[in-house]
């Protein structure tokens, strides 16, 4: 028959049942633990009572009526579990930390980009073709000059935006 454990939280309620387990000075509340089988057959572990409809042969016991081999191995594997939750955690942290770098470096690129396309948009001597009543033609060069000035802001917006889409997956 498989087993589960209902989960909740970083470490989840496996960890809660082996600190219970493990003979951690707990409330006699919150060392209850609930099994039950569901629809499916699936033997379930958790604090809280079954909250499904088909939840079958539930049963209750505490932390103080296992024996003490139990106890024992609970701990054990309260032991490797928090060694897997904080190394989850710290390869959580680093990704998280990538991230938050790779957004600063596409805000710095976004920021040089509109620098330049404000700089640029500025027409120059070069950029004047003459007067036509009283006003200033401008080259192609000029126009074509600030639509890739404008094109590179646009791909530094967007690569903000993946890097800040990126980061909120995770």
């Amino acid at each position: 028959m498989a087993q589960r454990w209902m989960t909740g939280g970083r470490l989840g309620s496996a960890t809660i049942l082996g600190l219970c387990l493990c003979g951690a000075p707990l409330a006699q509340a919150d060392s209850l633990i609930y099994k039950w089988v569901d629809k499916d057959g699936v033997v379930s572990y958790s604090q809280s009572p079954p909250t499904e409809a088909g939840a079958r042969n539930v049963t209750s016991f505490t932390v103080e009526s296992l024996p003490i081999a139990q106890q024992r191995a609970a701990a054990r594997m309260l032991a490797n579990l928090e060694k897997m939750a904080d190394a989850d955690y710290a390869a959580r942290e680093n990704r998280l930390k990538q991230a938050d770098r790779k957004i600063d470096a596409a805000l710095q690129r976004l920021q040089i980009a509109e620098k330049r396309l404000s700089e640029g948009s500025t027409p120059t001597g070069d950029d004047r073709v003459g007067n036509v009543g009283g006003h200033a033609r401008l080259r192609d060069s000029y126009f074509n000059r600030v639509a890739q000035l404008q094109d590179e802001v646009d791909q530094a917006q967007q690569a903000l935006n993946d890097a800040y889409t990126l980061r909120d997956q995770l």
